[in-house]
């Protein structure tokens, strides 16, 4: 059996139901990571009469996503778990989908694979956003039906291999938040090992707080909060200097990042985009990582 660690940032009581309920008859043991104090109702949730009693973690501060996803990581491994399912709140895991995924990549192993993570293919929840899959360019075909290889796979929804953990590192810390599992599987490309998505096993995700819509260009953008359009653009502006970071990788960040400055600028967003993108930028060429200490006003939650 695996585990499932889920990082907890004021959840929504109906999402964390749906999630525990999902992972109750597949897992063996569910940590809970606080970066957030919980409030009655999700107590509620997690007191349901019958539910096992999961393991919380963290103080209720907000450490990142790298160190909530690192702790459960290293207290799985150390209760004898060979594979991790990250979630995030914002996803809804179909209750066959651990199942699958230890399928998938136990096929991968027997062919001669190293398969550092697998996970569901990201379908956008209603209403929301989601990042679209990439494809990784480097390999043949798929060894095994329904796996596709991919640059990086979502940390919400990825069954992360404990020992391909140990061999890589953990995930970036100082990132905090944004791009931890992108920087994650590029290390794991370079490091020869793999990472897969497996394409018949949907997974509602919800990224940011709505759609945005792009007026004349008939573009939709995740709608995210200046901090989060700041640590976006600050990763992956820090991850041009890694070594494990591909030379095409980098080039389409650069262009990328310039375009979603413009669009979101162009979706009405001016002000607040632009200087999130531009302190974003300037930071991550100063190495100036870990929480977020620039000031975004009432946009503090996010």
């Amino acid at each position: 059996m695996i585990a499932a660690g889920i990082v907890l940032f004021h959840p929504a009581p109906m999402l964390l139901e749906e999630a525990l309920a999902a992972l109750e008859a597949s897992v063996a043991q569910v940590y809970l990571f606080l970066n957030a104090p919980l409030d009655a109702a999700a107590r509620a949730v997690l007191d349901r009469p019958g539910r096992r009693a999961p393991v919380l973690l963290g103080d209720g501060s907000n450490q990142g996503l790298g160190i909530a996803y690192n702790r459960m990581a290293a207290v799985a491994r150390a209760e004898g778990f060979e594979a991790l399912l990250l979630l995030d709140q914002d996803s809804s895991p179909p209750p066959a989908m651990a199942a699958a995924l230890l399928g998938v990549r136990a096929r991968l192993i027997a062919v001669g694979e190293c398969p550092a993570v697998v996970g569901p293919m990201p379908v956008a929840a209603q209403g929301c956003g989601c990042k679209a899959p990439r494809r990784c360019r480097r390999g043949a075909a798929a060894p095994v039906a329904g796996a596709v290889p991919l640059e990086f796979v979502i940390s919400s929804g990825s069954l992360i291999d404990l020992a391909a953990f140990e061999a890589l590192g953990g995930f970036r810390e100082d990132f905090f938040i944004d791009a931890v599992d992108i920087e994650w599987c590029l290390r794991a490309w370079a490091g020869h090992f793999s990472c897969w998505m497996l394409a018949t096993m949907p997974m509602p995700h919800r990224l940011g707080s709505g759609v945005l819509r792009v007026p004349l260009l008939g573009l939709r953008l995740a709608l995210q909060p200046p901090r989060r359009l700041y640590t976006h653009a600050r990763n992956q502006v820090a991850m041009l200097r890694l070594a494990t970071v591909p030379l095409a990788w980098k080039c389409r960040a650069v262009v990328t990042i310039a375009a979603q400055s413009v669009l979101h600028a162009a979706a009405g967003r001016s002000w607040q985009a632009l200087r999130a993108f531009a302190w974003g930028i300037t930071d991550g060429m100063r190495d100036r990582l870990g929480p977020v200490a620039r000031d975004f006003g009432r946009d503090a939650r996010a």
